[in-house]
Protein backbone atom coordinates (compact mmCIF):
# COMPACT_ATOMS: atom_id res chain seq x y z
CA UNK A 1 0.00 0.00 0.00
CA UNK A 2 2.67 2.38 1.06
CA UNK A 3 4.16 1.36 -2.39
CA UNK A 4 1.39 2.38 -4.51
CA UNK A 5 0.74 5.98 -2.55
CA UNK A 6 4.34 6.69 -3.28
CA UNK A 7 3.31 6.07 -6.80
CA UNK A 8 0.21 8.30 -6.71
CA UNK A 9 2.00 11.10 -4.99
CA UNK A 10 5.31 11.28 -7.73
CA UNK A 11 2.38 10.97 -10.41
CA UNK A 12 0.01 13.84 -9.13
CA UNK A 13 3.47 15.83 -8.44
CA UNK A 14 4.52 15.54 -11.95
CA UNK A 15 0.96 16.28 -13.13
CA UNK A 16 1.27 19.66 -11.53
CA UNK A 17 4.67 20.29 -12.87
CA UNK A 18 3.76 19.32 -15.92
CA UNK A 19 0.65 21.69 -16.20
CA UNK A 20 2.64 24.36 -14.52
CA UNK A 21 5.57 24.38 -17.56
CA UNK A 22 2.62 24.22 -20.28
CA UNK A 23 1.36 27.75 -18.46
CA UNK A 24 4.63 29.41 -19.57
CA UNK A 25 5.51 31.82 -21.88
CA UNK A 26 9.24 32.43 -22.78
CA UNK A 27 10.10 35.75 -22.50
CA UNK A 28 13.23 37.73 -24.19
CA UNK A 29 14.12 41.23 -22.01
CA UNK A 30 15.73 43.67 -24.05
CA UNK A 31 17.24 46.70 -21.51
CA UNK A 32 18.36 45.57 -17.70
CA UNK A 33 17.66 49.18 -16.66
CA UNK A 34 15.42 49.78 -13.27
CA UNK A 35 12.23 48.81 -15.09
CA UNK A 36 14.21 45.60 -16.71
CA UNK A 37 15.30 44.11 -13.61
CA UNK A 38 12.04 44.85 -11.44
CA UNK A 39 9.82 42.93 -14.22
CA UNK A 40 12.12 40.45 -13.87
CA UNK A 41 11.90 40.37 -10.30
CA UNK A 42 8.01 40.01 -10.52
CA UNK A 43 8.38 37.46 -13.08
CA UNK A 44 10.13 35.52 -10.59
CA UNK A 45 7.99 36.20 -7.50
CA UNK A 46 5.03 35.35 -9.82
CA UNK A 47 6.57 31.65 -10.72
CA UNK A 48 7.60 30.89 -6.97
CA UNK A 49 3.89 31.74 -5.93
CA UNK A 50 4.89 34.61 -3.83
CA UNK A 51 2.80 36.99 -5.83
CA UNK A 52 -1.09 36.36 -6.98
CA UNK A 53 -1.87 34.65 -9.35
CA UNK A 54 -5.13 33.66 -11.34
CA UNK A 55 -5.51 29.33 -11.68
CA UNK A 56 -4.57 28.65 -14.88
CA UNK A 57 -3.38 31.81 -15.73
CA UNK A 58 -0.41 31.81 -18.56
CA UNK A 59 2.48 32.90 -16.92
CA UNK A 60 5.67 35.10 -18.68
CA UNK A 61 9.33 33.46 -17.86
CA UNK A 62 12.05 35.27 -18.50
CA UNK A 63 14.51 33.37 -20.35
CA UNK A 64 17.15 35.79 -22.02
CA UNK A 65 18.23 39.06 -21.22
CA UNK A 66 19.94 41.59 -23.57
CA UNK A 67 21.85 44.35 -22.55
CA UNK A 68 24.85 45.57 -24.28
CA UNK A 69 25.90 47.75 -21.52
CA UNK A 70 26.36 45.57 -18.57
CA UNK A 71 27.80 42.14 -17.68
CA UNK A 72 26.22 39.18 -15.92
CA UNK A 73 27.86 40.20 -12.72
CA UNK A 74 26.59 43.42 -12.82
CA UNK A 75 23.31 42.19 -13.74
CA UNK A 76 23.41 39.89 -10.94
CA UNK A 77 24.54 42.73 -7.96
CA UNK A 78 22.30 45.33 -9.30
CA UNK A 79 19.10 42.76 -9.10
CA UNK A 80 20.23 41.45 -5.74
CA UNK A 81 20.38 45.34 -4.81
CA UNK A 82 19.06 48.73 -4.95
CA UNK A 83 18.60 51.51 -3.33
CA UNK A 84 15.18 52.23 -3.53
CA UNK A 85 13.47 49.18 -3.75
CA UNK A 86 13.86 46.67 -1.60
CA UNK A 87 16.45 44.26 -2.24
CA UNK A 88 15.47 41.41 -3.89
CA UNK A 89 17.20 37.88 -1.31
CA UNK A 90 17.14 35.15 -4.00
CA UNK A 91 20.58 32.58 -4.60
CA UNK A 92 21.93 34.61 -7.60
CA UNK A 93 25.16 32.93 -9.35
CA UNK A 94 26.36 34.83 -11.73
CA UNK A 95 28.46 33.33 -15.02
CA UNK A 96 29.79 34.30 -17.93
CA UNK A 97 27.07 34.05 -20.31
CA UNK A 98 24.44 33.60 -17.96
CA UNK A 99 22.52 34.50 -14.39
CA UNK A 100 21.12 31.35 -12.40
CA UNK A 101 18.86 32.56 -10.40
CA UNK A 102 17.08 29.90 -7.43
CA UNK A 103 18.49 27.07 -9.73
CA UNK A 104 16.55 28.51 -13.11
CA UNK A 105 19.05 29.71 -15.74
CA UNK A 106 18.81 33.23 -17.71
CA UNK A 107 20.91 33.62 -20.71
CA UNK A 108 23.06 36.98 -20.34
CA UNK A 109 23.95 38.62 -23.44
CA UNK A 110 25.29 41.84 -25.03
CA UNK A 111 24.34 42.75 -28.15
CA UNK A 112 24.04 46.63 -29.42
CA UNK A 113 22.61 45.69 -32.85
CA UNK A 114 18.75 44.96 -32.04
CA UNK A 115 18.70 42.69 -35.37
CA UNK A 116 21.09 40.55 -34.41
CA UNK A 117 20.23 39.46 -30.38
CA UNK A 118 19.87 36.11 -30.05
CA UNK A 119 16.65 35.51 -28.93
CA UNK A 120 16.67 31.63 -29.47
CA UNK A 121 19.93 31.07 -27.92
CA UNK A 122 18.62 28.74 -25.37
CA UNK A 123 14.82 28.07 -26.20
CA UNK A 124 12.22 29.30 -28.44
CA UNK A 125 11.19 32.75 -27.56
CA UNK A 126 7.65 34.03 -27.83
CA UNK A 127 7.53 37.21 -26.84
CA UNK A 128 10.23 40.45 -26.93
CA UNK A 129 9.61 43.18 -23.71
CA UNK A 130 11.70 45.97 -24.33
CA UNK A 131 12.34 48.57 -21.41
CA UNK A 132 14.69 50.85 -23.24
CA UNK A 133 12.46 53.29 -23.88
CA UNK A 134 14.34 53.91 -27.60
CA UNK A 135 12.16 51.66 -29.51
CA UNK A 136 8.86 53.04 -29.19
CA UNK A 137 8.00 53.12 -32.77
CA UNK A 138 6.36 50.20 -34.75
CA UNK A 139 9.74 50.47 -37.25
CA UNK A 140 12.13 50.34 -34.57
CA UNK A 141 10.11 47.65 -32.00
CA UNK A 142 9.62 45.41 -35.18
CA UNK A 143 13.34 44.62 -35.71
CA UNK A 144 12.87 42.29 -32.39
CA UNK A 145 10.79 40.19 -34.60
CA UNK A 146 12.58 36.96 -35.68
CA UNK A 147 10.56 33.75 -36.22
CA UNK A 148 8.54 32.57 -33.78
CA UNK A 149 8.48 35.75 -32.14
CA UNK A 150 4.48 36.70 -31.53
CA UNK A 151 4.56 40.43 -30.57
CA UNK A 152 6.88 42.69 -28.77
CA UNK A 153 6.14 44.57 -25.74
CA UNK A 154 7.19 48.42 -25.29
CA UNK A 155 7.24 51.04 -22.82
CA UNK A 156 6.37 54.77 -24.38
CA UNK A 157 4.37 57.07 -26.32
CA UNK A 158 4.87 57.21 -30.39
CA UNK A 159 3.08 55.87 -33.24
CA UNK A 160 2.30 52.28 -31.60
CA UNK A 161 -0.63 50.64 -30.74
CA UNK A 162 -1.14 51.94 -26.81
CA UNK A 163 -2.53 49.95 -23.92
CA UNK A 164 -3.11 50.80 -20.63
CA UNK A 165 -4.60 48.14 -18.30
CA UNK A 166 -7.90 47.93 -17.30
CA UNK A 167 -9.19 50.99 -19.29
CA UNK A 168 -8.55 49.78 -23.08
CA UNK A 169 -5.92 46.73 -22.68
CA UNK A 170 -8.93 44.60 -24.47
CA UNK A 171 -8.50 46.28 -27.70
CA UNK A 172 -5.03 44.54 -28.35
CA UNK A 173 -5.76 41.81 -31.05
CA UNK A 174 -3.49 38.96 -31.58
CA UNK A 175 -2.72 39.85 -34.90
CA UNK A 176 -0.91 42.79 -33.65
CA UNK A 177 2.77 42.54 -33.68
CA UNK A 178 3.84 45.40 -31.59
CA UNK A 179 2.31 47.38 -28.65
CA UNK A 180 3.23 49.67 -25.84
CA UNK A 181 1.53 50.48 -22.39
CA UNK A 182 2.41 54.16 -22.36
CA UNK A 183 4.10 55.67 -19.44
CA UNK A 184 3.24 55.34 -15.68
CA UNK A 185 1.46 59.04 -15.75
CA UNK A 186 -0.59 57.98 -18.80
CA UNK A 187 -2.15 54.52 -16.97
CA UNK A 188 -2.24 56.69 -13.88
CA UNK A 189 -4.12 59.58 -15.45
CA UNK A 190 -6.62 57.10 -18.08
CA UNK A 191 -7.06 54.83 -14.77
CA UNK A 192 -8.98 58.06 -13.00
CA UNK A 193 -10.16 59.49 -16.32
CA UNK A 194 -12.51 55.71 -17.08
CA UNK A 195 -14.04 56.21 -13.47
CA UNK A 196 -15.24 59.91 -13.77
CA UNK A 197 -16.10 59.69 -17.60
CA UNK A 198 -18.34 56.59 -16.66
CA UNK A 199 -19.93 57.60 -13.97
CA UNK A 200 -20.19 61.13 -14.24
CA UNK A 201 -19.14 62.26 -17.66
CA UNK A 202 -16.04 64.47 -18.43
CA UNK A 203 -16.19 67.71 -19.95
CA UNK A 204 -12.72 68.96 -19.56
CA UNK A 205 -9.66 67.93 -17.95
CA UNK A 206 -6.00 69.38 -16.85
CA UNK A 207 -3.81 67.44 -15.40
CA UNK A 208 -0.57 68.07 -14.01
CA UNK A 209 1.86 65.44 -13.77
CA UNK A 210 4.66 65.85 -11.24
CA UNK A 211 7.55 63.15 -12.70
CA UNK A 212 10.20 61.35 -10.47
CA UNK A 213 13.94 61.77 -11.57
CA UNK A 214 15.34 59.53 -13.95
CA UNK A 215 18.78 58.61 -15.15
CA UNK A 216 18.16 61.09 -17.70
CA UNK A 217 18.68 64.06 -15.65
CA UNK A 218 21.45 65.55 -15.10
CA UNK A 219 23.03 65.58 -11.43
CA UNK A 220 25.10 68.86 -12.11
CA UNK A 221 24.39 71.57 -14.35
CA UNK A 222 25.77 70.46 -17.77
CA UNK A 223 25.03 70.38 -21.60
CA UNK A 224 21.21 68.73 -22.28
CA UNK A 225 18.60 69.42 -24.80
CA UNK A 226 17.24 72.59 -23.06
CA UNK A 227 18.24 75.08 -20.87
CA UNK A 228 16.05 73.88 -17.76
CA UNK A 229 17.09 70.46 -18.71
CA UNK A 230 20.95 71.14 -18.38
CA UNK A 231 20.34 72.27 -14.57
CA UNK A 232 20.40 70.14 -12.18
CA UNK A 233 17.79 68.36 -11.11
CA UNK A 234 18.44 66.88 -7.63
CA UNK A 235 17.64 70.41 -6.09
CA UNK A 236 16.00 72.07 -8.43
CA UNK A 237 12.28 71.37 -9.27
CA UNK A 238 11.02 73.13 -13.11
CA UNK A 239 8.36 72.38 -15.94
CA UNK A 240 9.23 69.61 -17.74
CA UNK A 241 8.07 68.34 -21.16
CA UNK A 242 4.53 66.10 -21.65
CA UNK A 243 3.54 64.22 -24.49
CA UNK A 244 0.52 62.38 -22.52
CA UNK A 245 -1.83 65.28 -23.60
CA UNK A 246 -1.23 63.72 -26.94
CA UNK A 247 -2.21 60.35 -26.54
CA UNK A 248 -5.13 60.22 -23.90
CA UNK A 249 -7.60 60.33 -27.24
CA UNK A 250 -5.84 57.39 -28.55
CA UNK A 251 -6.84 55.20 -25.32
CA UNK A 252 -10.17 57.23 -24.81
CA UNK A 253 -11.48 58.50 -27.98
CA UNK A 254 -14.39 60.17 -25.95
CA UNK A 255 -12.10 62.36 -24.45
CA UNK A 256 -10.83 64.00 -27.95
CA UNK A 257 -10.18 67.53 -27.08
CA UNK A 258 -11.29 67.79 -23.62
CA UNK A 259 -8.09 67.09 -21.94
CA UNK A 260 -4.99 69.27 -20.85
CA UNK A 261 -1.94 67.74 -19.46
CA UNK A 262 1.34 70.35 -18.42
CA UNK A 263 4.50 68.47 -16.24
CA UNK A 264 7.00 69.08 -13.49
CA UNK A 265 10.53 67.37 -12.57
CA UNK A 266 11.01 67.41 -9.00
CA UNK A 267 13.82 65.70 -7.10
CA UNK A 268 12.27 62.64 -5.95
CA UNK A 269 13.38 59.22 -6.94
CA UNK A 270 10.53 56.53 -7.81
CA UNK A 271 7.18 58.16 -6.64
CA UNK A 272 5.39 60.46 -9.01
CA UNK A 273 1.90 62.34 -8.63
CA UNK A 274 -1.07 63.67 -10.31
CA UNK A 275 -2.97 66.88 -10.13
CA UNK A 276 -6.28 66.51 -12.02
CA UNK A 277 -8.83 69.37 -11.99
CA UNK A 278 -11.85 67.83 -13.80
CA UNK A 279 -15.15 69.79 -14.83
CA UNK A 280 -18.15 67.16 -14.81
CA UNK A 281 -21.27 66.71 -16.70
CA UNK A 282 -23.20 65.46 -13.75
CA UNK A 283 -23.53 67.17 -10.28
CA UNK A 284 -22.14 65.18 -7.06
CA UNK A 285 -20.88 65.46 -3.92
CA UNK A 286 -16.79 64.96 -3.05
CA UNK A 287 -17.86 62.33 -1.17
CA UNK A 288 -20.00 60.14 -3.45
CA UNK A 289 -17.43 60.77 -5.94
CA UNK A 290 -14.71 58.95 -4.60
CA UNK A 291 -16.88 56.59 -3.35
CA UNK A 292 -17.11 55.40 -7.14
CA UNK A 293 -13.38 55.47 -6.58
CA UNK A 294 -13.27 52.75 -4.21
CA UNK A 295 -15.98 50.73 -5.66
CA UNK A 296 -14.17 50.82 -9.02
CA UNK A 297 -11.11 49.46 -6.37
CA UNK A 298 -12.74 46.75 -5.25
CA UNK A 299 -14.41 45.45 -8.37
CA UNK A 300 -13.52 46.27 -12.22
CA UNK A 301 -10.21 47.65 -12.10
CA UNK A 302 -8.80 45.59 -8.53
CA UNK A 303 -4.98 45.71 -8.73
CA UNK A 304 -5.17 48.76 -10.67
CA UNK A 305 -6.77 51.30 -8.80
CA UNK A 306 -6.42 52.24 -5.31
CA UNK A 307 -7.86 54.84 -2.67
CA UNK A 308 -6.06 56.03 0.30
CA UNK A 309 -7.37 57.71 3.23
CA UNK A 310 -4.16 57.91 5.25
CA UNK A 311 -1.96 61.15 4.81
CA UNK A 312 0.84 59.71 2.54
CA UNK A 313 4.29 60.94 1.00
CA UNK A 314 5.86 59.79 -1.79
CA UNK A 315 8.26 57.42 0.20
CA UNK A 316 4.97 55.70 1.19
CA UNK A 317 4.48 54.40 -2.31
CA UNK A 318 8.00 53.26 -2.91
CA UNK A 319 6.78 50.09 -4.72
CA UNK A 320 3.41 50.13 -4.96
CA UNK A 321 2.24 48.38 -7.58
CA UNK A 322 -1.23 50.21 -8.50
CA UNK A 323 -1.23 52.41 -11.25
CA UNK A 324 -3.28 54.82 -9.54
CA UNK A 325 -3.43 55.48 -5.91
CA UNK A 326 -6.08 58.24 -5.43
CA UNK A 327 -4.83 59.83 -2.43
CA UNK A 328 -8.88 60.74 -0.66
CA UNK A 329 -7.92 63.34 1.67
CA UNK A 330 -5.60 65.72 -1.43
CA UNK A 331 -8.89 66.30 -2.89
CA UNK A 332 -11.80 68.14 -2.92
CA UNK A 333 -15.00 69.40 -4.25
CA UNK A 334 -14.58 72.77 -6.01
CA UNK A 335 -18.09 72.88 -7.09
CA UNK A 336 -21.02 71.00 -7.47
CA UNK A 337 -19.44 70.31 -11.10
CA UNK A 338 -15.84 71.04 -10.33
CA UNK A 339 -13.22 68.38 -8.98
CA UNK A 340 -9.93 68.59 -7.51
CA UNK A 341 -7.87 64.76 -7.32
CA UNK A 342 -4.50 64.29 -6.52
CA UNK A 343 -3.06 60.46 -7.11
CA UNK A 344 0.20 58.85 -6.77
CA UNK A 345 1.93 56.09 -8.67
CA UNK A 346 5.66 54.59 -8.72
CA UNK A 347 7.07 55.12 -12.03
CA UNK A 348 9.03 52.55 -11.82
CA UNK A 349 7.31 49.44 -9.77
CA UNK A 350 3.92 49.79 -11.18
CA UNK A 351 5.66 50.31 -15.00
CA UNK A 352 7.02 46.88 -14.91
CA UNK A 353 3.98 45.32 -13.09
CA UNK A 354 1.80 46.77 -16.06
CA UNK A 355 4.13 45.63 -18.48
CA UNK A 356 4.28 41.95 -16.79
CA UNK A 357 0.23 42.23 -16.56
CA UNK A 358 0.04 43.46 -20.56
CA UNK A 359 2.37 40.48 -21.82
CA UNK A 360 0.30 37.90 -19.57
CA UNK A 361 -2.87 39.15 -20.95
CA UNK A 362 -1.63 39.44 -24.38
CA UNK A 363 -0.15 35.31 -23.72
CA UNK A 364 -3.82 34.28 -22.75
CA UNK A 365 -5.53 36.00 -25.92
CA UNK A 366 -3.55 33.73 -28.00
CA UNK A 367 -4.17 30.66 -26.29
CA UNK A 368 -7.57 31.44 -26.47
CA UNK A 369 -7.94 31.68 -30.07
Amino acid sequence: MYRYLIRFQYTFTSVKINNLCQNMVNIGLNGFNRIGRLFLRIALKTQCGTEQKSVGSTLPKVVIVNDPNISPVTMSYLLRHDTFQENFNREIIDMNNCLIIDGQRIEAVQEKDVTKIPWHKACTIEYVVDTTGRNITCNSASQHIQEKIKCVLVTGCADIPIFTMGVNHTCYKPLMKTASVGTPSLNCLTAMLKVLHENFGVERAMATVIHPLSNDDMLLDDNAKSCRESRSALVNFMPAKCQEGRYVARIMPDMEGRVGVSALKVPVACVGGLDLTVCLRKQVAYEILTGKFKEAADCYMRGLLKCSNEELVSSDLIGNAHACIIDVKAGSGLSPCMVKLFAWYDAEYACAQRLYDMVKYIASREVCQ
